[in-house]
């Protein structure tokens, strides 16, 4: 006999039962992005000179967006305890959305092999949805619509804590929390479609959840049903901060679905 056991990782073994919709929240408490603190610190890859540093040397080294070179795209990067790349990678198109051939992938890799060492804090311990080694880089080519959401921030946001969850100490996170939500549809798990989608949203200088898409897909229907509970996000309490000032950023959080089969 084969069951099939459905994993939704990362942070989802941190939470109780959540409610139906994340917009309803508890007064005066608040739950950090990832983690399993409340803490805001920032603790992955940080650029020398800071986020903004980080844009600059992007547009010094990016080319401009073409047929070859379509924009945006995902930037994946695992480094070592020096800052350099371990492994680098471009997150898989959503269906349908142009992708880089593999001759563009390797000559836009060469111009970021420019860039300097990350620094990479080498007490942080890994936490759900929170690595010190990993980052992902949204990459504009071609002039930017407005002005560009940083990579990171000093400070990550805050959002509110689901109603009825109390006061309890929080042992959970926003990125927990919708995967609590989310479920795995029936098709993919009988066509064994698995594997981590990746979902792209803003929070900008007033808190406010916007942009929010599929970076990183796995399937169309995987993807839609992340994309429908990203849709659930709250609006943050507590804006992202860079040395105080409240700024725009965009983060990517990981949707890990697995299928494992037992036979009896």
């Amino acid at each position: 006999m084969k069951n099939v056991l459905i994993g939704l990782l990362a942070a989802a073994w941190l939470l109780p039962r959540a409610p139906a919709h994340a917009q309803a929240t508890a007064p005066g408490a608040a739950l950090p992005l990832v983690g399993r603190s409340t803490g805001t610190t920032y603790r992955s890859p940080r650029f020398p000179g800071g986020p903004d540093s980080l844009q600059a040397a992007l547009r010094r080294v990016l080319p401009p967006a073409s047929p070859a070179f379509p924009g945006p795209l995902y930037l994946a990067l695992e480094l070592t305890g020096t800052g350099r790349p371990r492994n680098s990678y471009f997150l898989p198109a959503p269906v349908g959305a142009p992708a880089l051939s593999r001759a563009g992938t390797q000559a836009l890799l060469k111009r970021l092999e420019q860039l300097p060492a990350w620094q990479v804090a080498q007490d942080a311990p890994s936490q759900p949805g929170m690595r010190p080694d990993f980052i992902v880089l949204p990459l504009v080519l071609g002039a930017p619509a407005g002005a560009p959401a940083l990579a990171y921030s000093d400070e990550l946001p805050t959002f509110p804590l689901p109603a009825g969850a109390g006061q309890r100490p929080l042992a959970f996170n926003l990125l927990g929390l919708l995967q609590r939500q989310t479920r795995y549809p029936v098709d993919d798990i009988r066509r064994g479609n698995q594997g981590t989608v990746y979902a792209y949203f803003e929070v900008s200088e007033t808190g406010a959840v916007e942009q929010r898409r599929i970076v990183g897909s796995v399937s169309r229907t995987l993807d839609a049903e992340v994309l429908r509970v990203l849709q659930l996000a709250p609006d943050a309490l507590t804006p992202p901060r860079q040395q105080g000032r409240p700024v725009r950023v965009g983060y990517v959080l990981p949707f890990e679905f697995r299928v494992v089969s037992q036979v009896r």
